[in-house]
């Protein structure tokens, strides 16, 4: 008997194993989208097609291009006034009484519709700062559509006269600019002589110590730079010294108050040398009488 042939095990082939291994993989997924399905790429590639040869001549001919920018600007502005909600429509204003209107419409440089939420509020508080009667703002938005200004403006203490032309004075010697000049001016302190500006913070201090005199003070008059000469409301004049003013108004506050000086027929009261003091009656050719202080 002839044996029975053996029957040999053969291990798969490697083309076999990748076979499988191919056969067990998912499906493959496509990524992105097709050409055909981005608008935007396609908008180019049509542009780009219309724009060569003989096309985009025929683009320019009819019209095309410009419809399609009228209708691209469309959409923007309705995707903007989408997305801007808060559209400005009142400014208020609290505190002004002589900054014009106009004025600080340039300085917040808005007009409606602007975005409220667009609006700078520092750069707008600097620039209502830069106004020449404006000490101090603040700049708020008042949602949905309001703009909110609150103002501190200069208070003038005085009114300059230089030659024709008044100007108002802050108590910092600030020279302010109006549109107009302020209720009431009349009765603020009027100042003159040149420089004077630049001193009333001397003679704000230098009243403070006789409120008496500052009460009947109408006018005051820097005089060489150097010194001040006091008008009282009924008319009388006080040349204070060039030092010691202090000393020489608090001497003659207590004269007054025992000899009534500032009331008697005297128009100059001379305090100008520190031990003397000088009377000068009123009227043209008046005598002029002396005595120690």
């Amino acid at each position: 008997m002839s044996a029975a042939p053996r029957k040999t095990a053969t291990k798969p082939t490697a083309n076999r194993r990748d076979y499988d291994r191919r056969k067990k993989r998912g499906p493959m997924r496509k990524t992105g989208r097709p050409l055909w399905r981005q608008p935007l790429l396609l908008g180019i590639a049509v542009l780009l097609l219309g724009c060569g040869g003989g096309g985009g001549w025929w683009a320019w001919r009819e019209g095309w291009l410009v419809e399609v920018q009228s209708r691209i600007d469309a959409v923007s502005r309705s995707v903007v006034g989408a997305i801007t909600p808060f559209k400005l429509a009142d400014v208020t204003v609290e505190g002004r009484d002589y900054v014009e209107r106009s004025a600080i419409l340039a300085a917040l440089n808005v007009k409606p519709g602007d975005s409220l939420l667009g609006v700078d509020l520092q750069a707008s508080r600097q620039r209502l700062e830069a106004i020449d009667w404006v000490a101090g703002a603040t700049v708020e938005r008042r949602l949905p559509d309001t703009l909110y200004v609150v103002l501190r403006e200069r208070r003038a203490v005085a009114l300059w006269q230089n030659g024709t032309e008044y100007t108002l004075i802050d108590r910092n010697g600030r020279t302010v600019k109006a549109s107009r000049m302020p209720p009431g001016a009349e009765s603020l302190l009027l100042l003159g002589g040149p420089g004077a500006p630049e001193h009333v913070g001397e003679l704000l201090l230098l009243l403070a110590y006789e409120p008496a005199v500052a009460r009947q003070l109408r006018a005051a008059v820097w005089v060489g730079q150097r010194r001040w000469n006091l008008v009282l409301s009924n008319g009388v004049e006080i040349w204070l010294p060039e030092e010691d003013a202090v000393a020489a108004l608090q001497q003659l506050a207590k004269l007054d108050g025992q000899h009534k000086l500032l009331s008697r027929e005297f128009g100059v009261v001379d305090l100008r040398l520190p031990d003397k003091l000088y009377l000068r009656k009123r009227g043209p050719g008046a005598d002029t009488l002396q005595g120690p202080v």
